[in-house]
């Protein structure tokens, strides 16, 4: 996003040095800092709330993070009016993403009561909200929740970082170009099944505060991205014959070794499998 671009600029400005790897691997403290204020115009990435930058080498088809606590922005603005001039592909999109960065801070190794606690109010509000955007954009107070249900999803995995759903989506993005939004919302159906008797009770306390079953939080995640972008790898245009290739570089360090549970290339491969077209 523009704001991770924002905090290479911070780190540039701050060490007065224009090699974005000497940026990235640089670790020490910054020799001075400067004031910073983000105003999201997107209600997914959380930027406005995290240290962490995303920086994409195209040609090395590589993702890589720039990370450091000076990199915290100083004062987050949000503002639902920003949002408004969003397309709803990308308005969901971004909803998606921050559906991701919630669940992922729920069925991680680092999670703790107050990254719980931040997760499942941004998971209730998305679910009370990502669906009735797509019936009206023009909604202020729908894009209002929304921006917060992100800003929260971003207090939430800045205790954790992210984990498996996040590690598959690179190759998905490098390789094949799916949205980043996209790409880390499409593997949690199946990684909820995979993780979620080890997340019970928050599980329980979502499924409480919105009044549904587990089935039906299943059946209202699914609907939110359904008619406004592809849901299925197959329709990404992915060839079948690469899921294992895709399987095998989906262990992001510092990622996919979050998950609660530990997973296998050959339940990588499961997952890819399960959503590559519509079962």
């Amino acid at each position: 996003s523009v704001m991770d671009l924002a905090k290479v600029v911070m780190a540039h400005l701050c060490l007065e040095k224009s090699d974005i790897y000497e940026l990235i691997e640089h670790k020490g403290k910054f020799p001075q800092t400067i004031p910073s204020i983000f105003l999201p115009t997107t209600h997914g990435t959380a930027s406005e709330v995290t240290m962490w930058g995303v920086v994409w080498n195209i040609n090395e088809k590589r993702k890589y993070s720039i990370s450091h606590p000076d990199l915290y922005p100083g004062i987050a603005i949000l503002d639902g009016n920003l949002t408004l001039s969003l397309p709803l592909d990308i308005s969901i999109i971004t909803v998606m993403d921050a559906l991701s960065h919630s669940f992922e801070s729920i069925w991680n190794k680092n999670a703790n009561d107050t990254s719980t606690d931040f997760a499942v109010s941004a998971i209730c509000s998305i679910l009370k909200n990502g669906e009735a955007l797509k019936k009206n954009t023009s909604d202020l107070l729908i894009r209002n929740n929304l921006l917060k249900a992100s800003t929260v999803a971003g207090l939430a995995f800045s205790n954790t970082t992210t984990a498996a759903a996040h590690s598959m989506s690179y190759p998905l993005t490098i390789h094949y170009g799916i949205p980043h939004g996209v790409a880390a919302s499409i593997s949690l159906l199946p990684l909820l099944e995979m993780n979620g008797e080890f997340i019970k009770e928050p599980l329980d306390r979502i499924c409480k505060n919105n009044e549904l079953t587990y089935d039906e939080l299943k059946q209202t995640i699914k609907a939110i991205p359904q008619g406004v972008i592809p849901c299925t790898l197959d329709e990404w245009g992915i060839p079948e014959n690469q899921l294992l290739k895709l399987a095998e570089e989906s262990f992001t360090k510092g990622r996919m070794d979050n998950n609660i549970v530990d997973l296998t290339t050959d339940d990588v491969l499961v997952i890819l499998k399960e959503i590559y077209r519509e079962q």
